[in-house]
């Protein structure tokens, strides 16, 4: 009866205690709720800044990171690790804003192709990126080197946005340009006024500043067909005429096969490095003369390359290549 008198008691003191417990945990668990709750209203709300996600090419899948990972991925991905630091400080500062800007864009409309991504890698639509394992890949033994530069360059100016009128700019950039960088109306036919046109001497000096395209009647007509609405006769002295270009050299109109066509679509059709070219028939030949890399339009980074090496700041830079705009904390 002893033995199941302290059994009775022992369960008694379970009882009264099992409870209290609970009501001490519970405390504990309702301070975390508001937390997670309070997480989730900032997400929706767009109050994401510090966090980058990439829609990445290569497994489909999307990555998310630090603002500051994400822009030394973007510059290493974008601009040779040679270049000076101060046109890699330019760069990071237009990486991380058309980032921004892209984010913005998402959270207000998001693009489902990018399955909740706020840009994705490809340079082509966005911009690149490469994670510290391809830098490894891509540098070999200069890894070490190359990515402390770089990531020294993106510390620097980590946080800086450019703007204009208060918002982040379409921060375009390109290789190189024909000495003079491109309107955003003459390229894309859309007047932004910070995308203007400005001389960029540098980019001459280039070694891959020209480049020439060199095909045959049969190879001309393949690529040139691929354009809409072209189709080429049995003279090919009467394939092309009335090239028209602006002052920077980027052809505005080309009548081929009595169509006329921009030199965007001509770049696209025959794979040349610009729209700034010049076109010949030589012979059984037709051949374009190149110059500059890219569509011109906004910062040219060999051009930024050569005003830093000439002692210009990531600042200057910045606001030669982009017309009226201001650096601002983002």
């Amino acid at each position: 009866m002893r033995r199941y008198g302290v059994l009775c008691a022992v369960l008694l003191l379970i009882m009264v205690i099992t409870p209290l417990l609970a009501m001490g945990e519970a405390p504990a668990g309702g301070a975390s709720a508001p937390k997670a709750q309070s997480s989730s209203q900032a997400a929706a709300s767009g109050n994401t800044e510090g966090t980058m996600k990439v829609l990445r090419a290569s497994s489909n899948r999307v990555e998310t990171m630090s603002d500051l990972d994400y822009v030394i991925g973007a510059v290493s991905a974008e601009m040779p690790a040679t270049y000076h630091v101060e046109a890699l400080k330019a760069q990071a500062a237009a990486c991380y804003t058309f980032a921004v800007r892209s984010r913005q864009e998402q959270l207000r409309q998001p693009d489902e192709a990018l399955a909740g991504a706020y840009l994705n890698d490809d340079s082509s639509q966005h911009q690149g990126f490469i994670s510290k394992e391809e830098c490894r890949e891509k540098w070999g033994d200069k890894f070490d080197a190359y990515y402390q530069k770089i990531s020294e360059a993106c510390e620097e100016v980590a946080g800086k946005t450019i703007v204009y009128e208060g918002e982040p700019i379409i921060a375009a950039f390109h290789a190189i340009c024909s000495g003079q960088t491109e309107s955003a109306q003459t390229v894309w036919g859309k007047e932004i006024p910070y995308l203007q046109s400005v001389q960029s001497p540098g980019d001459k000096l280039s070694p891959d500043y020209s480049s020439t395209l060199a095909l045959t009647q049969e190879q001309f007509r393949t690529m040139a067909e691929k354009l809409e609405g072209v189709t080429l006769g049995d003279d090919p002295a009467e394939w092309f005429h009335d090239l028209e270009a602006s002052e920077a050299g980027t052809v505005t109109s080309i009548a081929i096969g009595g169509q006329k066509v921009t030199g965007q679509q001509v770049r696209t059709a025959f794979s040349l490095r610009s729209a700034c070219f010049t076109l010949e028939q030589k012979n059984d030949r037709f051949i374009f003369h190149v110059n500059g890399y890219g569509h011109c339009v906004g910062m040219s980074q060999y051009g930024a390359d050569y005003m830093a090496r000439q002692g210009s700041s990531w600042e200057e830079i910045i606001k030669h290549y982009y017309s009226g705009v201001e650096i601002a904390e983002q």
